[in-house]
């Protein structure tokens, strides 16, 4: 597909941003008037800076195509059956990332409102809930279903990249490029500059953040604390050979549609302007 046309999105970059930076929520809220006494909303959500409202409207368009009534969400979506185009596109183009279990378990959930079983009890819907993005139920329904057990939540372990419109997407939403200027004592001034791509993961994406050293050809995997059983991971690449032959053509190939686009652009100019005047100004002492 071509990844150029706005209203075309590759489909990989599509689920690897969606990776990155989306949601998967089940919401039980009061309602009187049901015979269960609650409603259960179901919704996929993307939230980002204004900056990139042209990337979610182009989301938006993406997921418009699936439906044939022309409308699929807008930002917020909690209609079932105009979920359906969403969960289609992530069982052909899977999530890679722990967010796949999400989906898995807010399927789950879908199924049973498409059977109605929420009609007549929310216990299961609620186990289901407390296992998801990792968190924890609110006390008001700890309070209400005092025998919630939450399912078991699975692992995804070793992860296979299958696009690289995937790997885009992904770096899209989660990804930053700077100029990192630091203390080197066997630089005549005192300081040295190096371009640096880092990706940023919770541990338990550790297995995904390799494959990128195997994509890129270059970078490693480092923990943020000193301590190895830190929770918080990089994926980075520094050197300016590794950016210039590995990172760059990399994009070229695959570019980037969102806000970091220009990000990207950015950091090859000034970053490289950075260097030449550091070369320059160590080369006139």
């Amino acid at each position: 597909m071509n990844n150029n046309n706005n209203n075309n999105l590759n489909p990989y970059f599509v689920s690897g941003f969606s990776d990155a930076e989306s949601c998967f929520h089940v919401s039980i809220v009061e309602k009187a008037e049901l015979k269960v006494g609650k409603s259960v909303r179901v919704f996929f959500q993307i939230s980002l800076h204004k900056k990139d409202k042209a990337l979610l409207d182009q989301i938006k368009q993406f997921f418009c195509r699936y439906s044939d009534q022309g409308d699929v969400g807008k930002v917020i979506d909690r209609k079932v059956k105009e979920l359906i185009f969403i969960l289609d596109h992530f069982d052909k183009y899977p999530l890679l990332s722990q967010k796949r279990v999400d989906f898995e378990l807010f399927k789950q959930v879908i199924n049973l409102i498409l059977r109605q079983e929420h009609l007549t009890g929310l216990q299961e819907i609620v186990n289901i809930k407390a296992s998801m993005n990792f968190g924890v139920l609110s006390d008001n329904l700890m309070t209400k279903f005092p025998n919630t057990v939450a399912v078991s939540r699975p692992i995804i372990k070793d992860p296979v990249i299958y696009d690289p419109e995937w790997v885009t997407g992904f770096v899209e939403g989660e990804s930053c490029f700077f100029v990192n200027i630091y203390k080197r004592k066997d630089s005549v001034l005192g300081e040295g500059v190096k371009l640096v791509f880092k990706i940023t993961q919770d541990k338990r994406n550790s297995d995904l953040l390799k494959r990128f050293v195997e994509i890129f050809g270059c970078g490693g995997i480092y923990n943020q604390s000193k301590s190895s059983s830190g929770n918080v991971i990089d994926f980075m690449v520094t050197g300016l050979s590794n950016i210039l032959d590995n990172v760059i053509p990399f994009f070229l190939a695959h570019p980037l549609q969102g806000a970091k686009k220009k990000e990207l652009a950015d950091f090859i100019k000034d970053g490289l302007e950075q260097i030449r005047a550091w070369i320059s100004n160590v080369n006139n002492i």
